[in-house]
């Protein structure tokens, strides 16, 4: 498949050309960007696909089947609408858009023009989150009971599009929280019924900094996902726990590898301690 690049961002060119590059059938045919400049000079560092001055012209090359969209999350939507009427697969990043209405209506797009649509979830594709997801579907752990998931990240305050609500949406919640959220609901194998959250916002920004989130699930299975930008932890996992078993995927979450998570290289050992008989004592 030849893919159009609609983005020419470090996302593009650190993640998403190198992945084209690494598949036997994917080839990246061309690229347009915030600008034709911006365009051109991405298309040179990456091997020189084609420069389009705008989507419409990238969509109209009938040399392209389908289109990767990794610009700020408010274009989301009319970028999608407009590769969907050229007849076009789309692959777009995560978050879909910025609220339910233009995700239906990037939903819709794509069925009347009879294309494909799909969100940026690569979490999904980890070996170890396939494994745990076949588990689950064979009934290895039995009923699902619990899900958890969490990403704790530390980091500086943003200085491109992200800084502003209005482009973005959210700060950590759309950064990575989405990604632990689509897992728990693709783990937990049913529809959400309920939510509740607590959110601790930036008193500079006002966006979200730190997001704890319940989620109830039609099977009776109960979701649980944390999410920080302001606590560095390089073992964020997904956990599911069943009638039968627990399945975990132990780090499988981290953004970094360990070696160059900047986190301290310390630890303490604490001796065992029966909470059971240190009980027995006190009331004693």
């Amino acid at each position: 498949m030849r893919w159009g690049i609609v983005g020419a961002g470090l996302h593009a060119e650190q993640r998403i050309v190198p992945a084209l590059a690494k598949t036997k059938a994917e080839r990246l045919h061309g690229v347009v960007g915030s600008s034709e400049a911006a365009a051109t000079a991405f298309s040179q560092r990456v091997g020189s696909p084609r420069v389009y001055a705008s989507i419409e012209a990238l969509v109209a090359d009938p040399g392209i089947d389908a289109v990767f969209i990794t610009t700020p999350n408010d274009q989301h939507r009319r970028q999608t609408e407009i590769a969907a009427a050229g007849g076009k697969h789309v692959l777009v990043e995560k978050p879909m858009a910025l609220n339910e209405t233009d995700c239906q209506a990037m939903i819709d797009a794509a069925r009347k023009a009879g294309v494909r649509l799909g969100v940026g979830f690569q979490a999904r594709h980890h070996p170890v989150h396939r494994a745990i997801r076949e588990l689950v579907a064979a009934g290895e752990i039995g009923d699902v009971v619990l899900v958890r998931g969490e990403w704790h990240s530390s980091y500086g305050p943003w200085k491109n599009w992200r800084a502003d609500p209005k482009r973005a949406g959210s700060d950590i919640l759309g950064a990575v929280g989405v990604h632990v959220l689509d897992l728990i609901c693709w783990l937990a194998g049913a529809e959400v019924r309920d939510v509740s959250a607590l959110v601790d916002r930036s008193p500079e920004t006002g966006q979200d900094q730190t997001v704890a989130c319940t989620l109830a699930f039609a099977n009776g299975a109960i979701g649980t996902a944390t999410f920080t930008r302001r606590s560095m932890w390089p073992l964020n996992s997904i956990n599911v726990w069943g009638t039968k078993g627990t399945a975990s995927g132990v780090g499988s979450l981290t953004s970094l590898p360990l070696s160059v998570v900047p986190a301290p290289n310390t630890s303490r050992v604490f001796a065992a301690v029966s909470v059971i008989c240190a009980g027995v004592v006190v009331l004693v």
